[in-house]
């Protein structure tokens, strides 16, 4: 699939740059206009780039947009390891309707970790950025969120590649 254009002298000098391109424009999604890919060029063969994926985010006036006065936000950074062995630090965001005591916000934070972990052990990182980009993930959490205090909304905020596999 043809991702980008970049212009160079040298293409060997391509191999370590990274690549941002909006999920809008690679699916033809104009409501999806706040999320981002990147992917880091690891190969150059003559005319053709290829990469790999090298993390995801979202514009931080969409997460702006969803926090509100007296409406919690809960957060979590974790580190994580995929079934086809890539590591990835996974941000996770939470807003819940009003302002929560400390162990309501503890335990969706746990039900958001506990989630997150489930999945990526059984799962690859194609499937997780899939399931991210149509919603399902945070639709998953969200879910299982209300059960302990109504979530208004959830996203994942980012997804930065530590450790790729072979590398």
């Amino acid at each position: 699939m043809h991702l980008a254009e970049t212009p160079t002298t040298d293409p060997a000098t391509l191999v370590g740059r990274n690549v941002e391109i909006g999920v809008s424009e690679l699916l033809g999604q104009p409501a999806k206009y706040y999320m981002k890919l990147f992917f880091k060029i690891t190969d150059v063969d003559s005319r053709n780039a290829y990469t790999r994926f090298n993390g995801y985010s979202t514009t931080r006036e969409h997460l702006y947009r969803v926090v509100r006065k007296h409406a919690q936000k809960v957060e979590d950074i974790n580190v994580f390891e995929t079934k086809d062995g890539w590591k990835l630090q996974i941000t996770s965001i939470a807003i819940l309707n009003r302002n929560t005591d400390s162990n309501i916000q503890k335990k969706v934070r746990q039900i958001m970790v506990n989630h997150i972990a489930d999945t990526a052990k059984k799962s690859g990182v194609d499937d997780i950025v899939k399931r991210v980009l149509e919603g399902s993930f945070q639709r998953d959490i969200r879910k299982l969120g209300s059960k302990i205090y109504p979530v208004r909304f959830c996203e994942i905020a980012k997804i930065e590649v530590i450790k790729a596999p072979g590398k």
